[in-house]
């Protein structure tokens, strides 16, 4: 699952992107931008995951790197908000009739109490936010677009790739249709044709 990320963070991935060869970056950019166009009708893993490694991992976001740390008690809050979150976007699709699944807008990743830190303090939730809160500090001072991001793509990778694949307007279009298509009648022929006809994002903006 692509946690929430700042632009920075998004940024960084973007670089690690066009670093990678052809061969192993537009089957990735593939896999991004499907699980953009399915995540309000499929549980998809995390686009940069090979089997058991992160083709990221060094510049993974902090979403990433804090799981696992957050205490139990704040993990289940996090996770409460973003079903409260998920089940508000089911009331607009409704308004587009599109009724998305429930077993989606109730999923959630399980807490994970397995995480050991190399020094022997544990940390808390306390370091954990402020170190959230230096990130986003850091990126509002990098880019003057931090907010236009968060805003404009809902602070989600897999949105602004799409959007520079195909155009604002027309990656929102496409999800509607394709989403409305899963929900009717399971048709992922449209999404398939789109994907096997994709130019190298990197290339065209390079």
């Amino acid at each position: 699952m692509l946690p929430e990320m700042t632009l920075v963070e998004s940024l960084l991935v973007i670089r690690r992107l066009v670093e990678m060869s052809a061969a192993v970056r537009n089957p990735l950019i593939k896999k991004i931008i499907g699980y953009f166009f399915l995540n309000p009708v499929e549980i998809i893993s995390c686009p940069f995951l090979e089997g058991q490694d992160c083709l990221i991992y060094p510049d993974r976001f902090f979403g990433c790197r804090s799981y696992g740390l957050w205490s139990r008690a704040y993990y289940e809050k996090l996770a409460a908000r973003d079903r409260k979150a998920k089940r508000y976007l089911q009331e607009q699709w409704k308004d587009l009739s599109v009724c998305l699944p429930n077993k989606i807008v109730d999923f959630k990743v399980s807490y994970c109490p397995w995480v050991e830190t190399i020094r022997p303090k544990a940390i808390d939730d306390k370091t954990l936010l402020k170190v959230s809160d230096r990130i986003q500090a850091i990126s509002a001072h990098f880019s003057s677009r931090h907010q236009w991001f968060a805003r404009r793509y809902f602070s989600d990778l897999s949105f602004l790739l799409s959007a520079l694949m195909f155009g604002y307007t027309e990656a929102v279009q496409l999800k509607f249709t394709i989403v409305r298509d899963m929900v009717h009648s399971e048709n992922r022929t449209k999404l398939d044709r789109i994907l096997k006809k994709l130019p190298d994002l990197c290339a065209e903006l390079t």
